[in-house]
């Protein structure tokens, strides 16, 4: 026993590599170590790092010597929320094990006894297990006390598929209606709807007339609902028809709205008798052929306020009417400016001809010219031969391509990246062990776990142990 000890000290002197938990497994010996020295001693006797020894001190339930250490990130709590612990250890034991005070221990224990903290789930058996797609899953978690989710996953694991098998009335249906409304009636796939159908040989539903040139020109005389009846179509098919056609919809009888009144120039408010075709429901007046004819020669914003009234009544009529919008600002696209398209990068176009670089990268699309942009040009060889040798990030600052198209074309040819760290110069090396690690990294400009990986790959004592020596 003495002798292994004295041994695993010597090659901690050697700074030698931490083990392996799975090239080293723990032997008897080393588990007769845990426990009786501190974590940091037990790892430099048995040359492991000292996680990995508190997380065995853990697993055979022994006390730490003295203070527990406390990490310094919060660990993930195991899914039983340490319950097994709990129902074999005492409070004094959890406080050497966990490093918790005795307050959240006693709390922790009054969560487990009352069920507020959800234990570990019973293991799935296997009368469980054939039960799984026989019935529904939410018929089969009720049944099992599980949860909806359990049933699913562990059915998912097992690959068991739930068979639901087509009932005669099922099959009535078939060719009665779309597959996608028939699968959302029986609770199927559309695809599984129509392979079903095709192999009893049920055609589908015949797909819907063509309109004719005179249901065409009964469109806008009367309501949407009433004519449908007459042309025995849905009403959405007759509303779909006339919107597509730009016929306006036949005005019925329209409500008057007491508190939004407007008196004429002669004193007389309008009534409802006096609404012609055109007018909107709930509208308190109609328009008038010399209001109509403002739309499109002023903004909405200026027919608004001329006429009085507001800026989605405007828009709404002049959309009805299919009258284009007025705008003063518009400009018309002059042939030098579309000649300057593609020369150069879209922004500094829009800069140019003073215009929104969404417009110009529309424009451009729009005359299929192909964009220009020096961050984006074609790759040299010179600059392909780097790929692979050289960082991402050198590569990039040497060829003025950005880090992702550097990534995009390595990844594209298959490269190997190389990590920057790993270019380590025999300058740089022979400061290891200097000085600390952190002095190093500051002047390296490294991380500490870097630098501390590579003085361990290079067998490199520490500072401090040199200094010893």
């Amino acid at each position: 026993m003495h002798e292994q000890t004295s041994v695993s000290q010597g090659n901690a002197g050697q700074a030698a590599e931490p083990r392996a938990v799975r090239q080293f497994p723990w032997t008897t010996e080393e588990d007769k170590l845990v426990g009786k020295f501190t974590d940091r001693e037990v790892a430099e006797r048995l040359t492991r790092t000292p996680r990995v020894v508190a997380d065995r001190r853990k697993f055979l339930g022994r006390p730490a010597v003295g203070r527990a250490p406390q990490p310094r990130r919060m660990e993930p709590e195991p899914e039983d929320h340490y319950a097994r612990l709990f129902a074999t250890n005492s409070n004094k034991k959890l406080r050497a094990i966990l490093g918790w005070g005795l307050k959240r221990i006693r709390t922790r224990r009054r969560q487990l006894a009352s069920g507020k903290i959800r234990k570990l789930p019973p293991e799935w058996t296997a009368a469980e297990d054939r039960l799984l797609g026989t019935k529904p899953d939410r018929v089969l978690a009720r049944q099992l006390g599980r949860t909806i989710r359990a049933v699913v996953q562990r059915r998912k694991l097992k690959h068991v598929r739930i068979l639901k098998p087509w009932r005669p009335e099922d099959e009535k249906i078939l060719g009665s209606r779309t597959d996608r409304e028939i699968a959302m009636l029986l609770g199927r796939k559309p695809s599984a709807v129509a392979f079903h159908r095709k192999h009893l040989g049920i055609p589908a539903k015949a797909k819907p007339r063509k309109w004719t040139a005179a249901e065409d020109a009964a469109l806008g005389t009367k309501p949407d609902a009433k004519l449908a009846q007459v042309l025995r179509r849905s009403t959405e098919a007759v509303l779909a028809r006339r919107t597509k056609l730009g016929i306006p919809r036949a005005d019925g009888v329209f409500r008057v709205i007491k508190r939004a009144r407007r008196e004429d120039a002669d004193g007389k408010t309008p009534n409802a008798a006096e609404a012609g075709p055109g007018a909107a429901r709930g509208s308190w007046s109609t328009w008038t052929p010399e209001e109509e004819a403002l739309l499109g020669k002023l903004t909405d914003a200026e027919v608004a306020l001329k006429l009085g009234c507001t800026l989605a009544r405007v828009r709404k009529r002049r959309f009805r009417l299919g009258v284009p919008c007025w705008n003063p600002n518009h400009r018309h696209w002059t042939p030098e400016e579309i000649a300057l398209l593609g020369t150069r990068p879209d922004r500094e176009v829009a800069k140019l001809i003073d215009r929104w670089e969404c417009q110009v990268r529309s424009k451009r699309l729009e005359l299929r010219i192909p964009f220009c942009d020096a961050r984006y040009e074609a790759w040299k060889p010179e600059d392909l031969a780097l790929l692979g040798k050289l960082p991402d990030q050198e590569v990039a600052t040497r060829t003025g391509h950005s880090v992702a198209a550097v990534r995009t074309e390595r990844e594209s040819r298959g490269i190997r990246w190389v990590q920057p760290s790993a270019n380590w110069r025999p300058k740089e090396e022979a400061l290891l062990g200097t000085a600390s690690d952190q002095e190093i990294a500051a002047r390296l400009n490294r991380t500490v776990e870097a630098v501390a990986k590579r003085r361990y790959k290079k067998r490199i004592p520490r500072w401090h142990e040199l200094a010893t020596r």
